[in-house]
């Protein structure tokens, strides 16, 4: 399930965060907006953020503890508009169900489902009704990739590049896999805005946009 959540705007009052994402405001509000639904229990601050082991780039990761996954997981994408997301998606390839939200920043926030299990999922195919989610997944990757190599960690970028191929450039079109973050960039480019216009179904550029500027930003030489 992925969802660009542009048109799932709640008709409550929006969250409001500081620009510099001030963390107590920011944990503040990301609790809050999921600890209202009903069959919610708790919602922890967790991940290296909470231990203090982080980089600056890292994830905002919170545990949920539910009564009811299923109606938490239908839910999530209302509750979550209060913080104006760019877009959302469940993580596929993960072992336990994890709604990640990517606002702007961009920031990365992670709602752990830790005592439900889930099994990967295979590859979507190109169609009209996946491109969208397509299209979320690889900027939501791709700007994780781009964290781990601001943190030095080349060798999972080089290892992520190779899943990134097998599970989604690959399967749009894309015949090698990437040598860098830009050959991932480009290779998904050229097949995605051949995609839009053999489906006639042009994809929001917000998500890219920012992830981009992100990209750019964290690759300028220090002063």
């Amino acid at each position: 399930m992925l969802h660009d959540l542009d048109s799932r705007r709640s008709v409550r009052s929006p969250v409001v965060l500081c620009d510099d994402r001030d963390m107590e405001d920011l944990v503040t509000a990301a609790i809050a907006v999921v600890s209202e639904h009903p069959e919610v229990q708790r919602v922890e601050f967790a991940g290296s953020r909470a231990r203090g082991t982080h980089e600056q780039l890292s994830d905002w990761d919170f545990a949920v503890k539910t009564s009811d996954f299923a109606a938490v997981a239908r839910d999530l994408p209302t509750l979550v508009a209060r913080l104006h997301p760019l877009a959302g998606q469940w993580e596929p390839l993960g072992h336990f169900p994890v709604y990640q939200v990517m606002l702007s920043g961009p920031t990365k926030v992670e709602y752990l489902f830790l005592e439900y299990r889930q099994d990967p999922r295979p590859p979507v195919n190109p169609s009209k009704d996946t491109l969208d989610a397509i299209n979320t997944h690889f900027w939501d990757w791709i700007w994780w990739l781009a964290t781990k190599q601001a943190a030095g960690r080349d060798d999972l970028v080089s290892e992520h590049l190779a899943e990134l191929y097998r599970h989604l450039l690959g399967p749009i079109g894309v015949h090698t896999t990437p040598a860098d973050i830009d050959a991932a960039i480009r290779g998904f480019l050229a097949r995605r805005d051949a995609l839009e216009r053999e489906h006639g179904m042009p994809i929001p550029r917000a998500l890219e946009n920012e992830v981009r500027r992100g990209i750019e930003r964290i690759r300028q030489p220090p002063l």
